[in-house]
């Protein structure tokens, strides 16, 4: 997945690409900005990194942009299984806005694809997608993720790239020893698993380690509108904030 994107730095909006939502003279906290990612034809994990639309809903993110046969697998932890979903205008009852149940023939609702929520994507021939919305944390606010005690497909709030513990997408402050992360790569169609761990291991600080929970490794890193697993034992909390400054 390749990423071109103007982003980050709250403290200088308009040099980053971002300008006020609302019109000079009133200031707002929210920030707006696009990121232009590219997934190729082999099964993606992606995060949507804004707002955008009414709903966040598939077709406004993505409009006609998909080609058909496109799958959106969504991952219920509950039931440890993915609701498939797919963009086909050709296939099925060609009904616009053109989604289908995994039959590719019952016609259901786009899927609703917000930040923070991860999502396997699968589109022949691969695509590139402009995302063009809000920062869905206003400025000097503090967003929370629940994360449960089972497998959970999640991403930033904040449209951040880089290790997973930098000063935006700020994730170890609450993690349980043992918590695992689980970067796909789509290359390779394998995960690569990480363990924080400050106990184990050799206790070294950051506290990352390879899959053997004993080598020690650079914190896990992912890019602008990535997803990833994670499994904290007995659940946890994962918090980022958009300073101000």
């Amino acid at each position: 997945m390749r990423t071109k994107t103007l982003l980050l730095s709250a403290g200088a909006l308009l040099a980053a690409g971002f300008v006020s939502s609302q019109a000079q003279p009133v200031y707002s906290q929210n920030i707006v900005g696009y990121a232009s990612v590219t997934a190729p034809s082999a099964f993606t994990l992606m995060c949507v990194p804004f707002n955008m639309g009414v709903s966040n809903g598939a077709n406004e993110i993505f409009g006609t942009n998909l080609p058909d046969q496109t799958q959106i697998l969504i991952w219920n932890p509950g039931s440890g299984k993915y609701v498939t979903d797919y963009y086909d205008t050709q296939g099925g009852y060609g009904v616009a806005p053109y989604w289908y149940m995994s039959d590719d023939s019952t016609s259901t609702n786009p899927p609703i694809l917000a930040p923070g929520k991860g999502f396997f994507m699968l589109a022949p021939g691969g695509v590139t997608n402009t995302f063009a919305g809000v920062v869905a944390v206003n400025v000097g606010a503090t967003n929370t993720q629940t994360l449960g005690s089972y497998f959970s497909l999640v991403g930033s709030v904040v449209p951040a790239a880089g290790a997973v513990t930098n000063g935006l997408i700020n994730l170890g402050s609450n993690l349980p020893d043992q918590t695992q992360v689980l970067i796909w790569n789509s290359a390779t169609g394998k995960y690569i698993t990480d363990y924080y761990d400050t106990q184990g291991g050799y206790g070294v600080a950051p506290y990352w380690y390879m899959s053997d929970d004993s080598t020690p490794t650079n914190p896990p890193a992912i890019s602008v509108g990535q997803g990833f697993f994670i499994l904290p034992p007995g659940g946890g909390t994962w918090t980022e904030t958009l300073p101000s400054n």
